[in-house]
């Protein structure tokens, strides 16, 4: 009887222990993972493959002009350090809890973990270009070629007055760059420029005073993500985590996004491999966490402060000069007609903002549901090696231009369609372009002339008021 019984408990237990591990949703195994990982999204898995020629009808293109963030990167100093000296000691403890049968994650993910979860960056990799990095600008590069083979074919040798490549003192930028003049020349030595000190083009986020001083000192970038980080949203997510890995104790939301960040690292660094450490979060998990970032980016570089992106007008003023410079004569003098430059994904967000790209008609704020359509998406317009491409072509009526964000064509809301004239496009940012040097949103007496301009005005105003009631 008693061995009955015995038997009875094993069979229980066994199927319920079998059970248990059945209802554990695996990441290892599942067939369709989310990919969408904010700015450190891999470009390869959401740009546009289709690399067809394109023929826009009696129109030939006369210029290509384009911004492109650098590719895909390994972290800076600092957070490799924090990342090799904490990320051990989880990934020890996340497989404790598992033996003594706390937390959900499947086998198969327990063993990714504990076989490929280390952490392997050199120290002297600080922020530089992966191999991924690299290939991702050769075939943009290649892509862009195809699409447009009679422009790039009827001037295939690299010179420095046909084609101008510019890019910010760093490392990723540099070797961005480099990699695309290889994908558009395949021989040749290419001319690279890069960016001075102070450099108002490229660079023009770096040391902004004035944003510096209105927006950032002011602690206005931090209150929207502070509260987010305090919403229930985040917190059911970080007590989701923190009940997926076995803690028996609330995680910290550092030591969360720093797994975050490991994972998205690793997914954009090996692109056919399944990082381990994203095992810990759920598809849900990781549109919070997405979201968290774009509402970050939102409030840094886009649409919450009008200083993040009237930065950018230098560049909007380098494009509209020079397509006026096409018009005006005809392209029938030495003109650059290639013109390729490489910065930071700030740089790249502020210019998306200043061309009026990705603008949602609410703001993003807090207490916004993250799976919420909305079109500010850093996945898909801010990844690593994301991109705007401006082609202008010469047609026998007008000179038309057509506009391309990661390679997707973007029919403007000012323009009829999807190929732009040349009076719309510059209707739409030719005032951008001629208050540029006025205020470029850096100059701190820009402000100061503003502020005393209106205070000028309401003086007047307050005169004219008064003298009105006197008659």
């Amino acid at each position: 009887m008693a061995s009955f019984w015995l038997a009875t408990v094993a069979f229980i237990w066994m199927t319920t222990s079998i059970g248990a591990e059945f209802l554990r949703d695996c990441h290892t195994t599942d067939p369709k993972p989310y990919i969408y990982y904010a700015t450190k999204t891999p470009y390869e898995l959401i740009n546009n493959e289709d690399s067809s020629p394109i023929f826009a009808a009696g129109c030939k293109a006369v210029m290509f002009w384009m911004v492109a963030r650098h590719g895909t990167q390994y972290p800076s100093s600092r957070d490799v350090f924090r990342m090799k000296d904490r990320l051990p000691k989880l990934r020890k403890t996340i497989l404790q809890n598992h033996k003594e049968r706390r937390g959900t994650l499947c086998q198969q993910d327990i063993d990714g973990l504990s076989n490929n979860g280390s952490i392997r960056i050199d120290d002297d990799f600080d922020e530089k270009l992966t191999a991924t990095g690299r290939e991702e600008l050769l075939v943009l590069a290649r892509r862009f070629r195809g699409r447009f083979a009679d422009f790039f074919n009827s001037q295939p040798a690299f010179n420095t007055q046909d084609y101008h490549f510019r890019h910010i003192a760093s490392l990723p930028s540099q070797s961005s760059a480099r990699s695309f003049s290889r994908g558009i020349f395949t021989n040749g030595d290419i001319q690279l420029t890069e960016a001075p000190v102070g450099d108002r083009l490229v660079h023009f986020y770096e040391n902004c005073t004035r944003w510096r001083e209105q927006v950032e000192e002011k602690g206005m970038l931090e209150q929207e993500l502070t509260l987010f980080r305090q919403s229930v949203t985040f917190q059911n997510t970080l007590a989701d985590v923190t009940t997926r890995l076995g803690f028996q104790y609330n995680m910290s939301s550092d030591d969360m996004l720093m797994i975050y960040d490991i994972c998205r690292y690793q997914k954009a660094w090996y692109l056919e491999q399944i990082s381990p450490w994203c095992a810990a979060f759920t598809s849900e998990n990781l549109k919070v966490l997405e979201f968290g970032e774009d509402l970050e980016t939102y409030h840094k570089q886009g649409y919450g402060h009008e200083l993040n992106y009237h930065q950018a007008c230098p560049l909007v003023e380098d494009l509209v000069t020079r397509i006026r410079a096409f018009k005006a004569n005809n392209g029938t003098e030495n003109q650059q007609r290639g013109v390729f430059y490489f910065t930071e994904g700030e740089g790249l967000l502020r210019f998306i903002a200043r061309m009026g790209l990705a603008k949602d008609e609410q703001p993003l704020t807090n207490d916004m549901t993250p799976s919420a359509e909305r079109k500010w998406r850093t996945s898909l317009m801010g990844s690593f090696a994301a991109n705007v491409a401006v082609v202008l072509y010469r047609c026998s009526d007008d000179y038309k231009i057509q506009l391309f964000v990661k390679e997707e064509v973007v029919h403007l809301d000012q323009c009829q369609n999807a190929l732009c004239t040349s009076t719309e496009f510059l209707d739409y940012l030719g005032s951008v372009a001629d208050n540029c040097g006025r205020d470029d949103g850096c100059n701190p007496s820009a402000a100061v002339i503003t502020y005393a301009l209106s205070q000028l005005i309401a003086i007047s105003l307050l005169v004219i008021t008064h003298t009105l009631l006197w008659f």
